[in-house]
């Protein structure tokens, strides 16, 4: 026991403090082969072997953790991919409840919400960006359909079965834009069991959640199965131009699932869902520079004092709307699987801003947002269990996204309650083609030897057509810019990925090769002939090992990565454009190692744990946009102004050099029927730019190391039926940020939750 132990707390909660002055006394292409080396031989030595023996003299069952992050159903502990699983366990007891709550139990994820629309960065590869036609370059698949926006990426965790966190550049498989990684979300199909649950959430700040789900079998070959789910809170902002509460949201998510199954062979699952929330008065930011960098203050409107305090005239309620439907049919053959999944998606959100972020009226924004989408991907797959075997598939996505972007205020003349076509307006129709081959080869010329040769053929088509205001041509646009204009972009391109992999008993390792591709689009809203936006390139190398006990109550999962990023997409702020655009930066490199480990010590206690190290920089970016500090003439601070800076040399945004978590299960009998649960979890991060070069020479924008500790647990019968809980959220009342972003208006923050508690009933059956 004592050997597993030290283990584990070493990867817990032990020395990284020593751990950090070794990554900084040697060089990194050492310290990753004696780490990997170290850490194999010491997870195939026998006192791991010894301490998971006693554990299984508990009486204890561990559950394989099955993936699908190849495409097919295969052990956690043997897939060649660094990949973080989260069990519908995991979700319940860390109460995780949306889907950027998941960065809670991922080392080397950063997930924000600064902007109302998700922010998702894995291993520092992430943008900032909700422009029709840009998509996220971390990939979010739900039950295997790809999410092509990111306003429609936040959703409510309703009923869901599994979470893959795949890390690194997917090329082949999920290659679909995925240069940082991919999510993958799985939700609960039905079953043939009459069955069901439901929970009752109160908390602070009024607080109310009601979840339910049922599963109905109607005959031996069909089944159903329906969860429905009602989310409120008043907000945690208060806004004091209006004396109300702002950031709150009020909706609910209802989805329905029929499958069939006339045979072992052939099933179909059709599913529908439709989502309805509405956020009070949007992103609510605070206005925080001192004068004189802060322009409202000229004008006589101070600064919100409170860390959750803003004041702002622009107050409206965000309506967010998403529906989809969807069939999914297996077939399975002797050795042959054959896949298909049809899905249609339409999405509609709206956003608004007061950008000056005061209580004048003096520039604000209002943006709708959505489209239609409709793919189709069909795969088959081999198991012959021999030496050869193999995947291909085919995806075709067909997108029309739209965006209607208006901006108005006293510093044009314009006031808010005018019709659109009077303000600062540009509406746009992104029309996206998508279409990939992708397969891969498993070879296995030796026993405990396996060769994965793959590749992904993807080519995009995007055409922009759009119209602009007479007021958006006389800012924006260059003399004689027409008011409508289409424009057509086109990219293809093949990424290849190479797997060595040798299954050595406890320990697997592997090694790995993959080319990763995100396709460009359009930059300029308001005026034609643009430099269209270059697609984003990245290679990436890994090496991993993967340990398991025989009983699989132990596990240590090693990787170690570096990756070259080429032509990499930013989003920078360009006031002579109208707001932000999307630009390509020069190149940027990354490197570093995560460890994930658990250890189910007895009956009653599971311990996790995750550590992440990250090194990044950009290797050529002399000309990037930052905002810098004005002067006047006797060389006196008079505010920020935008201009460039190089930022060769400077790590990239929302990339932590530390990322830490830890978390325990903790299920204490009461009597002979009764259990009692406290689950802590802690995830601690090092400090990180929000924004390329922190804004500027200022640096504003950035977020301090922060520990954040949340705690549930509760009360119940040992049959599960039915548990009286409690959570707290932020146990330490942390204060901290969810974006923090430059401008020529100051500096806006976006607070996160203060600490948040409540009690919840389950009940099941």
């Amino acid at each position: 026991m004592i050997g597993m132990q030290q283990i584990s707390l070493t990867i817990i909660g032990g020395e990284v403090t020593s751990m950090h002055r070794s990554f900084i006394k040697k060089s990194h292409i050492v310290l990753w082969g004696s780490s990997f080396a170290v850490m194999t031989a010491a997870l195939g030595g026998t006192p791991v072997q010894a301490a998971a023996a006693e554990a299984a003299d508990s009486g204890a069952e561990v559950r394989e953790i099955i993936v699908t992050a190849q495409r097919r159903s295969e052990s956690l502990q043997k897939v060649p991919i660094a990949v973080t699983a989260i069990t519908p366990e995991t979700i319940e007891n860390v109460n995780i409840t949306t889907v950027d709550d998941i960065e809670a139990v991922t080392p080397g994820l950063v997930f924000d919400n600064g902007y109302l629309f998700p922010q998702m960065y894995i291993r520092g590869i992430g943008v900032v960006t909700s422009t029709p036609g840009l998509e996220q370059p971390v990939a979010l698949y739900v039950d295997g359909s790809y999410m092509p926006r990111s306003n429609g990426t936040l959703f409510d965790m309703l009923d869901v079965s599994s979470v893959q966190v795949l890390k690194g550049p997917q090329g082949t498989l999920y290659g679909r834009n995925a240069t940082g990684g991919a999510i993958l979300v799985t939700t609960a199909d039905p079953t043939n069991q009459l069955e069901g649950k439901a929970s009752v959430e109160y908390g602070r700040f009024n607080h109310t959640r009601l979840e339910g789900v049922l599963n109905v079998p109607a005959s031996d070959s069909v089944s159903f199965r329906f969860a429905g789910l009602y989310a409120h809170d008043d907000g945690f902002v208060k806004n004091l131009a209006t004396g109300k509460k702002v950031r709150g949201t009020d909706g609910y998510t209802l989805r329905a699932k029929m499958k069939w199954e006339p045979s072992s062979e052939f099933s179909a699952v059709l599913s529908g869902e439709y989502q309805h929330n509405t956020i009070k008065s949007g992103a609510a930011g605070r206005q925080a520079a001192p004068a004189p960098f802060c322009v409202p203050c000229l004008f006589g409107a101070p600064n919100a004092p409170g860390f959750y305090e803003v004041s702002e005239d622009l107050t409206v309620t965000i309506p967010q709307r998403a529906k989809s439907v969807a069939l999914k049919m297996d077939y399975t053959g002797g050795d042959i699987s054959l896949g298909s999944i049809t899905t249609y998606r339409s999405i509609d959100w709206a956003s608004a801003s007061d950008v000056d972020h005061s209580a004048l009226s003096l520039l604000g924004f209002r943006g709708w947002f959505g489209g239609k989408t409709f793919e189709q991907d069909f795969q088959a797959s081999s198991s012959f269990g021999g030496m050869f075997d193999f995947l291909v598939g085919v995806q075709y996505i067909h997108d029309r996204a739209y965006a209607r972007q208006t901006l108005f205020g006293g510093l044009f003349g314009i006031p808010k309650d005018v019709p659109e076509i009077q303000q600062i307006y540009s509406d746009g129709i992104v029309t996206t083609e998508s279409a990939a081959i992708f397969g891969e080869v498993y070879i296995t010329p030796v026993e405990n030897l396996r060769l994965t040769i793959g590749g992904r053929y993807s080519r995009d088509r995007r055409q922009n057509t759009a119209s602009v205001s007479p007021l958006g041509l006389a800012f924006f646009a260059p003399a004689g810019s027409p008011s409508t204009f289409t424009e057509k972009t086109k990219y293809s391109k093949f990424t290849p990925r190479f797997v060595v992999a040798y299954d050595a008993g406890a320990v697997n390792l592997y090694a790995s090769y993959t080319k990763g591709f995100k396709a460009g689009g359009l930059t300029n809203r308001y005026a034609a002939g643009g430099s269209p936006l270059g697609q984003e390139n990245i290679e990436s190398y890994e090496i991993g090992a993967k340990f398991e006990s025989p009983d699989r109550r132990a596990s240590v999962n090693v990787a170690a990565f570096l990756y070259n990023h080429k032509d990499v997409q930013v989003t920078v702020v360009n006031a002579a454009a109208g707001g932000s655009v999307n630009t390509n930066a020069a190149s940027s490199r990354g490197k570093g190692i995560e460890i994930e480990s658990s250890y189910r010590a007895s009956d009653w206690l599971t311990l996790t744990g995750g550590l992440a190290y990250l090194d990044t920089e950009y290797r050529k970016y002399e000309n990037a946009t930052v905002f810098l500090i004005a002067t006047d003439a006797m060389n006196q601070p008079i505010g920020y102004v935008a201009g460039a800076e190089d930022l060769s040399g400077y790590r990239l945004p929302r990339a932590p050099k530390w990322t830490f978590t830890a978390g325990a299960d903790i299920n204490i009998p009461v009597g002979s029927s009764w259990t009692a649960r406290l689950t802590p979890n802690l995830r601690h991060t090092s400090n990180y730019d929000f924004v390329i070069g922190a804004g500027g020479p200022a640096r504003n924008d950035k977020q301090p190391n922060l520990t954040i500790v949340n705690l549930s647990g509760g009360v119940g019968p040992t049959n599960g039926n039915y548990e009286i809980g409690f959570y707290v959220d932020n146990l330490l009342d942390k204060k901290y940020y969810t974006h923090i972003a430059t401008s020529t208006f100051g500096y806006e923050v976006y607070a996160a939750p203060p600490i948040t508690y409540g009690l919840r009933l389950k009940a099941r059956y």
